[in-house]
């Protein structure tokens, strides 16, 4: 006889194993029972009741199979198109299906808790970082990973552990409590929009033309390059438009919670209650009611930073991408994901249109917009009246040679100066916070480091301490070397807190605001310190990358970056389009009115043609260079990477176990996969070696993306989870990552 079946995708399953999971379903359940619906199942020998989703329903003959026990909620949790995509994900990602179903729902759908002050986050921002944790503490580590913030007590009762617990996890440096201010609604909205129009220059429209007709046929992927300034938010905003008059949902992607208060200016105003807030800044409670109102069609527009791609709008039609570049659109954390291979995804699914913007787009989309595998419009004016700014490029080491120790060159001084003489302001850019950056003994050489690190401490002044930025790691400032006991430690290296000591000193007047991680842990933040800089209460805003992208201030004319050299020379194969993209956007923060701007790039080496094409705003010739090389070297796109990591507490084990994965991957090659061309590089120790105890290797491997390539590296996972020495290392695949090291 046949009977229906259920593939269930359940919780707490081994990604090596798993394969999801058969059973019946019983008669009367067969009416709730529709791909989505959340249910709970008996697992294991000892039946014990897990979650799980239904992720496919067929008939069979009468097997040997265990009965679904209950259904969870009166509705299903998930659309089929998320279960379709979460399929879609784990084959790609090397992970559990349920693993990518829960990143679609908000953590804690089913227990919202209620208002609360205390709120906690981790101080860490990746998973490799965490000490050694206990079952319970683990369960509030995972959940803070998800969620970003969270009540305590809504922590407390999600996870079923006492105060304590957290407690514990503050006292060790994995997590803080902070005070935040009550709100059930994200954001407060003075009014339902009001749609102004926009009026069009002729690029422009052609852009807009060209992308209405993909939104009004059959969807597809467009690229839409514009200079800083063009307007490229106007012309996505116009297609938002056309898609709301034609019933479509929209979902706009930022890459950074700093971008999102501008952003939601923009958006309130336009488009008022039709709005929800997706990002990591927002509690549980905020979170799930904002999930409610999209799903149930409240919110028609949903915006927020990388997991806003999940939102579970149901007539979807247009899908932005702002900032393309950015890498905060690819998780650290499983699923690996990038953001844009599921906006790709998701409006093949619903014929819709993706739009990804910049100024200055990967290399790696840029090239396929130009080989016609995206839509190209390009924007090459700024919007108006406004002009690009003149860039002015300074030499520190002649600096030095006049005997200038301040991070601050007398160019950049005097055009503050005049800046503030004519009540205009500026912007600065170090992509580095703290005080000294570099802590070293000048009688034995020693670095001060982190004990649980293999990386130097960084001295902030607020609160006089050196701190390790990986594991949150702090001691009291002293000037006693550790290594032979000597009083010559010695302070270095520049970060946000010295500038503004800097500034404060050469320009007494000079109201001044620093934004960083320091300054930025509060609820709302970003949006209280952006508007107090937009109204005029300070003249310098001074800053970490959060300052130089996707913001417009009428009243800035100067952009000054202090060292454009320190993220060009890291040994990563992506430096350099890191570089660019910083420099280029901050500059193009100058002079976006009426107005001429003006930058200054202060740098050691002012021949470096980087710099130079960023300070010319000229992305074309630094794609042409940045390909050539992509292809001398072969790195993307002219190839894919998967980059392997191994982690755990014991050096030797984790050296071994990244040796195994090579001579499992050179065996592999050898035989059945042996039509696979490879380039390895590794195993070799990690950048940083050592983070919270726990020693990382690293191995990359240089192919193209197949499902033999993927089914080649599972099988690899498959046979090294059977070693029972390598048991407690952390293996882990990654599909392009920005960062190799």
């Amino acid at each position: 006889m046949n009977r229906l079946i259920a593939t269930v995708a359940v919780e707490k399953t081994f990604f090596n194993y798993d394969s999801d999971y058969d059973y019946f379903v019983p008669d009367n359940l067969r009416d709730q029972l529709v791909i989505g619906t959340r249910v709970r199942v008996p697992f294991g020998k000892g039946n014990v009741l897990r979650y799980g989703i239904v992720v496919k329903l067929f008939g069979a003959i009468n097997t040997d199979l265990k009965e679904i026990v209950s259904v969870t909620g009166n509705a299903p949790v998930l659309s089929q198109e998320m279960v379709s995509l979460a399929l879609w994900l784990k084959e790609r990602c090397f992970c559990t299906t349920y693993e990518c179903l829960r990143q679609m729902l908000p953590r804690g759908i089913d227990k919202v808790g209620d208002k609360s002050r205390r709120m906690v986050r981790l101080v860490t921002e990746k998973e490799e970082d965490l000490p050694k944790l206990t079952p319970k503490q683990k369960s509030v580590v995972n959940l803070l990973f998800d969620v970003g913030t969270a009540a305590v007590h809504e922590v407390c009762a999600f996870c079923s552990v006492g105060e304590a617990v957290v407690k514990n996890l503050v006292k060790y440096g994995v997590c803080e409590i902070y005070e935040k201010e009550i709100y059930r609604m994200p954001y407060k909205l003075s009014s339902d929009g009001e749609r102004s129009e926009i009026i069009l220059s002729a690029q422009q429209k052609k852009a807009f033309e060209c992308y209405s007709e993909m939104l009004e046929g059959y969807g597809g992927t467009g690229l839409l390059y514009g200079v800083t300034g063009s307007g490229k938010t106007q012309v996505y905003l116009s297609l938002i438009d056309k898609a709301v008059s034609m019933g479509k949902d929209v979902i706009v992607m930022v890459p950074e919670i700093s971008l999102t208060p501008q952003m939601l200016s923009i958006f309130h105003k336009r488009y008022g209650k039709s709005i929800a807030v997706f990002h990591s800044g927002l509690s549980l409670g905020e979170r799930n009611d904002e999930y409610k109102r999209a799903d149930r069609g409240e919110a028609k527009i949903v915006i927020g930073t990388r997991s806003a791609v999940f939102a579970p709008l149901h007539n979807l039609g247009l899908i932005i991408m702002d900032e393309e570049q950015e890498h905060t659109y690819k998780s650290e954390r499983t699923p690996r994901y990038h953001a844009r291979e599921v906006a790709n995804y998701r409006c093949k699914f619903n014929k819709a249109l993706f739009l990804m913007t910049s100024a200055t787009p990967s290399v790696e989309s840029y090239s396929a917009a130009i080989s016609g595998k995206y839509k190209l419009c390009e924007l090459t004016e700024r919007y108006g009246e406004a002009n690009l700014p003149e860039v002015i490029t300074v030499d520190m080491k002649a600096e030095a040679k006049i005997n200038n120790k301040s991070p601050i060159s007398e160019t950049l001084k005097g055009l503050i100066q005049e800046n503030l003489d004519h009540k205009k302001q500026t912007i600065l850019l170090i992509n580095r916070r703290g005080y000294n950056t570099f802590i070293a003994c000048n009688s034995c050489g020693h670095v001060i480091t982190c004990p649980n690190c293999s990386i130097s401490l960084t001295y902030h002044s607020y609160n006089n301490r050196l701190m390790c930025h990986y594991c949150g790691y702090t001691k009291p400032l002293d000037n006693i070397c550790p290594e032979c006991g000597e009083s010559s430690v010695r302070y270095s290296g520049y970060g946000t807190q010295r500038i503004e000591d800097s500034l404060k000193l050469l320009f007494p007047a000079a109201r001044v605001l620093r934004m960083d991680a320091d300054t930025t842990t509060g609820k709302f933040s970003h949006q209280k310190l952006f508007d107090a800089f937009s109204h005029g209460e300070y003249d310098i805003l001074l800053g970490t990358q959060m300052v130089a992208k996707g913001l417009d201030f009428p009243n800035v004319t100067l952009v000054g970056v202090v060292n454009a050299d320190s993220s060009l020379y890291d040994e990563n194969y992506t430096s350099q389009e890191k570089s660019f993209d910083l420099i280029t956007q901050v500059v193009g923060r100058s002079g976006r009115r009426n107005e001429k701007g003006k930058a200054v790039i202060q740098t050691v080496n002012p021949n470096n043609p980087i710099i130079e094409f960023a300070g010319n705003q000229d992305y074309k010739s630094f794609f042409k260079t940045e390909i050539a090389l992509g292809k001398a070297l072969t790195y993307p796109p002219f190839c894919d990477i998967y980059s392997a990591s191994f982690t755990g507490e014991n050096e030797n084990n984790v050296m071994l176990c990244a040796k195994a994965f090579f001579d499992i991957l050179v065996e592999l090659n050898s035989n059945e996969y042996k039509g696979e061309k490879l380039i390895v590089l590794g195993p070799s120790p990690a950048k940083i070696s050592k983070i919270s105890n726990n020693y990382r290797y690293r191995l990359a491997v240089k192919c193209k993306n197949s499902k033999t390539i993927r089914r080649m590296f599972n099988e690899i996972l498959k046979r090294l989870s059977k070693i029972k020495e390598y048991k407690d290392i952390s293996v882990g695949l990654d599909l392009n990552p920005y960062d190799l090291t």
